[in-house]
């Protein structure tokens, strides 16, 4: 079964069944924390995440977001990221040379951190380093490192584990073309 963004306007009943059981070990959600030079990027990043069978949160779906930044509207933009954070069971940060240049994604990291959601950075093909504030979070670097993540979270959910463990089979890196290889390195 494929995830579903919850950003997305078009899922809010899937939303507010997923607000509602959130307390629930089987409700996966992964805040995906990014710079927006990287949407291409973390728009697949997420589908494959979603393809696995997880929640994601991409707020690039999120009209009262967007409204907020097209108004400049700093409360609005902060109130909207911490809502997502707060239907997040996971936060990922997606990171890049650009993200050292983000005033928002050490913030969604702090918020994740002080909510005490499981932290994780993958970092994009190329990327060298990394901002210190992301030290404190579980690193995945590669395809072959983000199937070990996606593994691990499934062994918290009994409904994802066999799922989980199909998709990963189905797609390890071979010689076909993986659908993460413009974005990711393969190794861990």
């Amino acid at each position: 079964m494929r995830g579903i963004n919850l950003a997305n306007p078009n899922n809010l009943v899937q939303k507010s069944i997923f607000a509602s059981s959130n307390s629930n070990a089987n409700a996966i959600c992964i805040f995906l924390s990014h710079i927006s030079e990287d949407k291409d990027a973390v728009v697949k990043i997420g589908n494959y995440i979603q393809d696995a069978g997880y929640n994601i949160y991409l707020d690039i779906y999120d009209e009262a977001l967007n409204q907020a930044v097209k108004s400049g509207n700093p409360d609005a933009i902060t109130k909207s990221i911490e809502k997502g954070l707060e239907y997040s069971s996971h936060v990922m940060c997606i990171v890049s040379e650009e993200t050292v240049k983000s005033w928002w994604v050490p913030y969604e990291i702090g918020f994740g951190k002080r909510s005490r959601k499981p932290l994780s950075t993958l970092t994009l093909k190329n990327t060298i380093t990394i901002p210190s504030y992301l030290e404190i979070t579980y690193l995945i670097r590669g395809t072959a490192g983000l199937n070990e993540y996606l593994m691990s979270l499934s062994k918290q959910s009994t409904l994802l584990n066999k799922s989980v463990s199909n998709f990963v089979e189905l797609n390890k890196h071979s010689i076909a073309v993986h659908p993460l290889d413009a974005y990711l390195d393969w190794q861990k």
